[in-house]
């Protein structure tokens, strides 16, 4: 792939080639749209656009769409919320999609740290830039609108911020082998500081 100067590559997903995509930005916008929109070409093309940047604006996360699956953002700041993904309508490639977070509530959330599609049954861990980690679940993340601010999952020090979520997918561990806690309800506990 022929990047441009000052680009990098952030994602890699694979796809059936009739999935959907979804973009999200620093600034709170996403965009759903369809893969097919987009044209295969050489392995040393440069690509195409897939969500208009406003300036100042960067994108920040790409998933695929699941079924019955969720959005779920995390600030810098430590915010966060779980959104379902019907309430994204599929937009057309290279436009500025919907917001994903009140853009008058950046000054207190921070800017979009990470983006993740999700489902009920996965657990996250969220990590800050000084190397602290928050594991929790994602079904006791609060579900909320598109344009919303969350609550806070995290607490960053001062100095401190969110710097990458990770999605623990329960399917996944099962398909490696990994003994998996079927029985999320008798686990009610705080989340875990690692």
């Amino acid at each position: 792939m022929t990047l441009g100067e000052g680009d990098t590559l952030g994602w890699a997903r694979l796809t059936s080639g009739k999935d959907e995509v979804i973009f999200v930005t620093e600034n709170g916008q996403a965009l759903r749209f369809s893969e097919d929109k987009i044209r295969a070409m050489g392995r040393s093309a440069a690509g195409v656009q897939g969500i208009r940047l406003k300036k100042g604006d960067a994108v920040t996360s790409m998933d695929v769409i699941q079924p019955n699956g969720s959005l779920l953002i995390v600030t810098t700041n430590g915010f966060g919320k779980q959104t379902p993904l019907k309430d994204y309508t599929a937009k057309g490639r290279a436009t500025g999609g919907n917001f994903t977070i009140d853009p008058k509530a950046i000054p207190v959330t921070g800017k979009i740290a990470a983006a993740r599609v999700v489902q009920m049954t996965d657990d996250l861990t969220i990590i800050t830039a000084n190397g602290v980690a928050l594991r929790l679940k994602v079904k006791d993340v609060k579900q909320a609108g598109r344009a919303t601010r969350g609550v806070h999952l995290i607490k960053p020090q001062e100095g401190d911020s969110v710097a990458s979520v990770a999605r623990i997918a329960v399917e996944e561990l099962k398909k490696v082998g990994a003994q998996v806690n079927e029985n999320a309800e008798a686990e009610k506990e705080q989340p875990e500081l690692l």
